[in-house]
């Protein structure tokens, strides 16, 4: 079965370690492939929860004989809360996050999905009970976000506050509850940025409702998946706590997909991410800020181009940048750069 060809893998091809637990409040996906220390560390946090009616799917992407083995002895050591789904076979080339994240979805009891990423963890014991206590007295709640930090490989703090300009937002206002506020969803646009899968949760229901994640992208699928579930959700919550540490990844090392692609891959990944996600939303907000986000990621690869010697291909990413954000200034660069390809051509 190829990830190319297919959205999720069929039931032949789960292998799947179950347990009699089932109709749990919440169900926890991690995907994960290669890296287990790291998602021993995390899952070990996930078990100091001070609420415990909750289920790990962990969904072992083609991790190699040794990691696969090492992932199952780690979950011995756990309770029967703790199951693994393993897709292809060992060591084979993976299915990709999304595909991974799906099957967690199909296979999830829970009335409520959440995430954490392998090389991450959850700093606050009490995050699934106050998730919890928000979707159970606010009903038209579906989707949760909190807040987190980010961490270099060398153990510096990067970014303290992954949400600044949310938090910023509902600074001063009365909560609507004791975790936090609901928000209005040009709010959360005006805001900018999105919540990483780690601080995010959602109805099944809702996560359901629009499909799970595109697997057609290996890259930002995760804010692909917010918008979508944002435009989707009759209510959103924001909890502005700090809890969950995200570890960024080593730019020198492969061993994160993201890295696998070059930059202006990254910006081509991204603008297409943009465009799906404006496909898909009825929210004319979303629409107009990944309009606007399409519009700066084909500037940088214009003058990404230009910097390059190719001259040409920087012209037609200026004209597609235009297109998706108007302004004089850029109006004027790619006048600009047109008048130096005809004077180009003259000479040629």
């Amino acid at each position: 079965m190829s990830s190319r060809d297919t959205a999720r893998p069929t039931e032949s091809s789960l292998l799947a370690r179950r347990d009699p637990h089932s109709g749990c409040r919440v169900s926890v996906i991690v995907p994960t492939r290669n890296r287990h220390a790291l998602l021993e560390r995390m899952l070990l946090r996930i078990r100091s929860q001070t609420f415990g009616d909750f289920e790990v799917i962990v969904v072992d992407d083609g991790s190699d004989a040794a990691s696969r083995q090492a992932c199952s002895d780690s979950l011995e050591r756990l309770d029967s809360r703790f199951r693994v789904i393993e897709l292809g076979i060992p060591g084979g080339p993976g299915h990709g996050p999304s595909v991974a994240r799906n099957a967690g979805i199909d296979a999830a009891t829970g009335d409520i999905i959440t995430f954490c990423d392998d090389d991450d963890f959850w700093t606050g014991d009490t995050h699934l009970a106050a998730m919890v206590d928000v979707f159970d007295s606010q009903p038209e709640v579906d989707l949760y976000i909190a807040n987190q930090s980010a961490v270099s490989h060398l153990g510096a703090t990067e970014r303290s506050d992954w949400l600044p300009a949310l938090v910023g937002m509902v600074a001063g206002r009365p909560r609507t509850h004791a975790n936090g506020y609901r928000i209005a969803l040009d709010e959360l646009v005006r805001a900018g940025g999105f919540a990483q899968l780690n601080i995010l949760a959602l109805r099944r229901t809702t996560a359901q409702a629009i499909g799970g994640f595109w697997t057609r992208t290996s890259y930002e699928e995760d804010r692909d998946f917010f918008w979508r579930a944002a435009d989707a959700a009759r209510a959103v919550f924001f909890n502005p706590d700090v809890i969950a540490q995200h570890n960024v990844p080593d730019p020198a090392r492969q061993n994160n997909l993201s890295r696998r692609f070059s930059q202006a891959e990254r910006w081509l990944l991204s603008a297409l991410v943009s465009q799906h996600i404006a496909m898909k939303v009825d929210s004319t907000a979303i629409r107009a800020l990944c309009l606007s986000y399409e519009g700066d990621i084909l500037r940088r690869l214009s003058r990404y181009w230009s910097d390059e010697g190719k001259h040409a291909l920087g012209w037609q990413y200026a004209r597609r940048a235009l297109a998706a954000r108007m302004s004089l200034k850029w109006a004027l660069y790619t006048a600009a750069l047109g008048c130096r390809q005809l004077l180009r051509k003259g000479q040629a």
